[in-house]
This record gives structure tokens, C-alpha cells and sequence, in this order.
């Protein structure tokens, strides 16, 4: 294929892999040449060459966190300019689960592994530390990467849209949601800083979220908070589907948004502004965050580089008209 493209089996290599790195000119003469002659890649021959499958594995709470699904798309069109291919496995919040799935996708030897929840299980710390090809962990960047690391810091998040519930004028915020992940913890963190730092921080205006399905919690949760705290003014959510369950909540009560309750959701998700009023929302860049992880795995099998500590991408705050008072 090399020699009908007229370049050396090194550029074609690099236009598979890593096309933003040729020319749109060449790139388009080696595609052509993929497409005429019909070129499947050897995968087999690949991992007897390189040592890895062409496959990057990625483990993740796929069926328990919505957000998750915007990540995957990321990883997804970042790998999809190249001869990368992804496999997908459900591990939940399941310590045994996540080092079943580990020890399955390394027998393969997967040309990667991106992660979402070793930071919730020391107990295969051990394990990845022998894995031998980059892992990228999606996460809180406050934790130290095994290998590599992108994401936010989730505490700094939650603060800032509880500091803008409370320039806004509200005072009684209760938090809705929670888990015992290390995302939701230091929500809570982020959440119980600002308001004890203004002297207003209440335990009693936390409530926990069941499992199922979140916008009918929302629902739930806010008619059980009006009956135990009716002189709560503001929501801070846990996520964007929660919130929107509560302002349906707040439409069945007859309770005024913003003027009579402010809600402040979690991710920055589309639907969110289709609301109306439109949800405040902490934007996470979900996208983006899988997108480097993926670009990190890459940029590893072309350089052999890690980046030194994990990447932190900037959150932000959209402000909707469901706090704006």
C-alpha cells in the first residue's frame, strides 16, 4: 500500500494513526489508496509486531452514570481517525467486577486501557501497577494518577455553584443526590465548604438520592424535603436529570422557580436548557475529558511520552434562569 501511495510505510502508519500529523493532502491520496485496494488492518500480525492488540480497552460505570455517555463519545471519535479500536465493558461501582474485566482485557494485550473507577478500589492498585501498556483514569484530578490522569476537581465544581446559589440570594440550600464515589464525595466537600465558610452549613438539608430512575427522584426527593425543610429556598443536584426531576417536582406543587426555589444541576447536559425556565448547571467537560484520555493513549504509542501529573480541563457555571432572581 505503501508503494501505491507513493510514500514510505512509515508516513501511512502515521496518517492511520495519528492523521492530524500528515498533510489533508496526503491523507486523502493514502485514504484513497485504503479504499481502492480494500485494506482490512493485520491485527494478529500487528500484536506479534508491536506487542498490543490495536485495542484499547475502556472500564467504566457505563450503566450507572449517564455523563459517562458523552466520555465515551469522545474516546470514540478521537480513535476514530485511526486504526485504534475500542472495547467497552460495564463494571458498575464492583470492585471484583473491574479487576475481572482488567485481567480479561490484559490477556489480549490491549494497546491501552482507559479507566473510570480504580480511584474507588485500592484493591487493584497492585494490579494495574503490572499492567504493561498506558492506562488513562478518567478522574478527580485532586488523586494522584496511577499511570496517566484527566479530569476535574470535582469539590472546586460543587463550590462554585454553591457560591453562586448564595450570590444569588438564597440561603437555606439543601444538596441533593450523593453517593460514595470519589466524585459525589468531594461534591459534598466542595457543598459543606462554602456554606460552614457562611456559617449557614446544615447536615439536615442533605438528602440522599435511592437508586432508580433519577428524574422520578427528584420528584420524590423534593416533595419529601418541602415536608421535613418547607423554608429551604435552593437545590444544588447532583446531576442535570435530578434536577430537572426536581423543577417537575416543583411544577407539581405550585412552588415559583426561580423566585420561590432556585435549582443548580450537575454536567452542563443539552436537555437542560430545553427546561423552563432553563437549569443553572455546573458545565463538566465530559466530552473533552474522554477525548484527551483517548489522545493520551495516542500520543503514547506515537512519542512513548507520559504527561507528569494528570490533566486538569477548566469546569464552568451556566447560569440558567432557574437561579436568577
Amino acid at each position: 500500500m505503501a508503494r501505491l501511495a507513493g510514500v514510505s510505510p512509515i508516513t501511512v502508519s502515521r496518517a492511520l494513526r495519528e492523521p492530524h500529523k500528515v498533510s489533508d493532502k496526503l491523507r486523502e491520496t493514502i485514504l484513497n489508496v485504503v479504499e481502492e485496494i480494500g485494506y482490512v488492518p493485520n491485527f494478529a500480525a500487528r500484536a506479534l509486531a508491536s506487542r498490543h492488540s490495536g485495542v484499547v480497552a475502556v472500564l467504566g460505570p457505563i450503566l450507572e452514570m449517564s455523563g459517562f455517555f458523552h466520555a465515551a463519545k469522545g474516546i470514540e471519535e478521537r480513535f476514530q481517525s485511526s486504526d485504534v479500536s475500542t472495547q467497552f465493558a460495564n463494571i458498575g461501582l464492583n470492585a471484583a467486577e473491574e479487576a475481572k474485566q482488567l485481567s480479561l482485557f490484559v490477556a489480549q494485550n490491549p494497546a491501552g486501557i482507559i479507566l473510570e473507577s480504580v480511584a474507588e478500589f485500592p484493591v487493584n492498585r497492585a494490579l494495574i501497577a503490572e499492567i504493561d501498556c498506558p492506562v488513562v483514569q478518567m478522574m478527580d484530578t485532586s488523586l494522584e494518577p496511577l499511570d496517566m490522569g484527566v479530569g476535574i476537581r470535582h469539590r472546586s465544581a460543587a463550590a462554585a455553584a454553591v457560591e453562586h446559589l448564595l450570590s444569588k440570594g438564597y440561603e437555606r440550600i439543601a444538596m441533593l443526590g450523593g453517593g460514595k464515589d470519589i466524585r459525589s464525595r468531594r461534591r459534598f466537600e466542595g457543598y459543606r465548604d462554602v456554606l460552614s465558610k457562611a456559617g449557614t452549613y446544615d447536615p439536615a438539608l442533605i438528602f440522599d438520592a435511592e437508586d432508580g430512575n433519577p428524574l422520578e427522584q427528584g420528584i420524590i426527593m423534593l416533595h419529601r424535603m418541602r415536608e421535613r425543610r418547607p423554608d429551604i429556598d435552593a437545590v444544588f443536584c447532583h446531576d442535570d436529570e435530578l434536577a430537572l426531576g426536581v423543577y417537575f417536582g416543583a411544577q407539581q406543587l405550585g412552588l415559583r422557580v426561580p423566585e420561590e426555589l432556585g435549582i443548580c444541576g450537575y454536567n452542563g447536559l443539552a436537555f437542560a436548557d430545553m427546561a423552563d425556565p432553563p437549569l443553572t448547571s455546573i458545565y463538566v467537560p465530559l466530552y473533552e475529558i474522554g477525548y484527551k484520555a483517548a489522545e493520551m493513549i495516542m500520543h503514547f504509542m506515537s512519542e512513548g511520552v507520559r504527561p507528569e501529573a494528570a490533566v486538569e480541563l477548566p469546569f464552568g457555571l451556566i447560569e440558567g434562569r432557574s437561579t436568577r432572581r
